[in-house]
């Protein structure tokens, strides 16, 4: 209808549509968007179609589970021995729904057909923890305790164990250490067993074989790209400049696999804590982490496999791409990437976290009747953050630490923080003032080595900094009446865009992270009844 619409004749000085001309649909109405008014309630009426999309999920549980003291304890702790053991039963089931002009993929953008889905999954599990205090006002440690736990899981086609160790130690009452050690493991969902497979769109800066749009920085089109093979192009279509998609955005054929495996992820923490006597109301926590995640439920993605063919001669990553026998496009037509769910290889990521609060009267201060301050600062510093594709490939692991784009979606800054002032008043009153700040990034443009580059001459290669500033209030006016209200963005930032930013974003920027909307006010009240 969209096509029908913009295709307008002149009848008698009368824009008419050509399908009413001759005959093909009689109901069509000119879709003018060169003129101001052009875009007429009757011409919205014959374009538009309401997409509805129906779904049903259910969950059933059902749990026995004893908790106790045992009574027995450490002889160095006057503190007892804890456990807690049980049995669990989960069904989830999901069921959804389209409309007719979604499955026909009839919605603007849609990018395929969107089929429905039904399934279900269960699980039976026995689990059991312990926490076993070992000591507590004695020389060597003013508290400590170990603390395990276990969870075996039988689904459908396989069984899973779940397990944690952890430790805690306080030398004296103002310093705590504490480590842990887990197996955490995730089986694939419904959703992911089951949806249904059709087209989709994926974003890469450019296509591998067009030798016009092709950056500089990145040398010639792979001599693989040009032969009769279903993923190559002829030599005239890679000259042709209409193999690159002006929205970045191409097609891909995603969907379920009910062959999936649990994912399994080890985690490893090692923290401090100070609570120091000399400063009253005032502590910090230092924690350190990493998290490795082994065949993670995920894509390959379609710009790895774009990747692992043209630039590693993966002949499996080849098998994957379907390119539009007309003219060669991976987004008109017919071509597509295929990239189902799958177990890749897996995901690692690590850094510090920093947590500190502390609280002043103002009295201490000689400000009297005046309340108190509350300060609190949360901030992260991430080392790494890396992606292994499983391919084996010298690409196939790549590090998005400060990047973000087609291969790392959002900003993954290695620093970010939030930090928080709030004054407690003496009149039912408190106000709070927020500092958020992310770090910088830079497009990450995948190479053959697995290195990311910022994209050579890019004019979005990076993305600021940003610092935002937030105010609120709250007002007990009754015990049972609050009003808040503030203002977030409180400069009206702008967010960092970037052309690059495709399906994984918004508006050309990532309002995962960004504020997209700019400066934003709110205000409620909550009473109880």
């Amino acid at each position: 209808r969209l096509g029908r619409a913009l295709d307008v004749v002149d009848v008698a000085g009368t824009p008419t549509c050509r399908s009413v001309v001759n005959g093909t649909d009689p109901n069509c109405v000119p879709y003018d968007v060169f003129i101001v008014g052009g875009l007429t309630q009757a011409a919205l009426d014959y374009v538009q179609v309401p997409l509805v999309y129906t779904g049903e999920t259910t969950q059933q549980v059902v749990t026995a589970a004893i908790t106790g003291d045992t009574g027995w304890s450490m002889p160095t702790s006057s503190d007892t021995v804890k456990v807690a053991f049980g049995a669990e039963y989960r069904r989830d089931s999901l069921s959804s729904t389209p409309d007719v002009s979604f499955t026909s993929g009839d919605g603007a953008g849609q990018g395929g057909p969107t089929i429905g889905l039904a399934g279900s999954a269960d699980v039976a599990e026995l689990f059991g923890e312990i926490q076993i205090p070992l000591a507590d006002n004695q020389p060597w440690a003013y508290s400590a305790s170990i603390d395990a736990a276990y969870r075996r899981s039988e689904y459908d086609k396989f069984g899973t164990d779940t397990y944690k160790v952890g430790a805690d130690w306080a030398p004296i009452e103002d310093v705590r250490f504490r480590t842990s050690y887990s197996r955490a493991v995730r089986a694939p969902n419904v959703i992911e067993l089951f949806a249904a497979q059709g087209f989709n769109l994926f974003d890469i800066d450019f296509d591998p074989c067009d030798a016009v749009n092709r950056p500089v920085a990145n040398g010639p089109v792979p001599a693989s790209c040009i032969g009769g093979a279903a993923h190559q192009v002829t030599a005239g279509q890679s000259t042709s400049g209409n193999l690159d998609s002006p929205a970045g955005q191409y097609n891909q054929i995603t969907g379920g696999n009910p062959n999936l495996n649990p994912e399994e992820a080890d985690t490893f923490t090692l923290g401090v804590v100070f609570q120091p006597s000399f400063l009253p109301r005032f502590n910090l926590s230092i924690d350190y982490f990493d998290i490795q995640i082994d065949g993670a439920i995920q894509t390959i993605g379609a710009g790895n496999t774009l990747n692992l063919c043209y630039n590693s001669g993966d002949a499996a990553a080849c098998s994957r791409i379907s390119r539009n026998p007309a003219n060669g496009a991976l987004w008109v037509g017919s071509g597509f990437v295929q990239n189902l769910n799958n177990n890749i290889g897996g995901f690692e990521t690590s850094g510090i976290d920093f947590n500190a609060n502390y609280g002043i009267d103002l009295e201490d201060l000689g400000v009297m009747n005046a309340g108190s301050l509350q300060f609190s600062f949360v901030g992260t510093w991430l080392e790494s953050l890396v992606t292994d594709s499983g391919t084996g490939t010298p690409d196939a692991v790549y590090d998005c630490t400060g990047f973000y784009g087609a291969f790392c979606g959002p900003t993954n800054p290695e620093w970010r923080h939030r930090a928080r002032m709030t004054w407690l008043s003496p009149w039912d009153v408190d106000v709070s003032g927020t500092w958020r700040f992310y770090g910088e990034g830079e497009i990450g443009v995948l190479g053959p080595d697995g290195s990311l580059n910022n994209g050579g001459t890019r004019i979005d290669r990076y993305l600021d900094s940003i610092n935002y500033f937030d105010l609120a209030a709250t007002w007990q006016v009754m015990d049972n009446v609050t009003l808040r209200a503030g203002v977030n963005n409180v400069l009206d930032t702008d967010p960092p865009l970037s052309y690059g930013v495709g399906t994984t974003g918004n508006g050309n920027t990532y309002p995962q992270l960004y504020d997209a909307r700019g400066r934003y006010f709110f205000f409620g009240i909550t009473a109880n009844f």
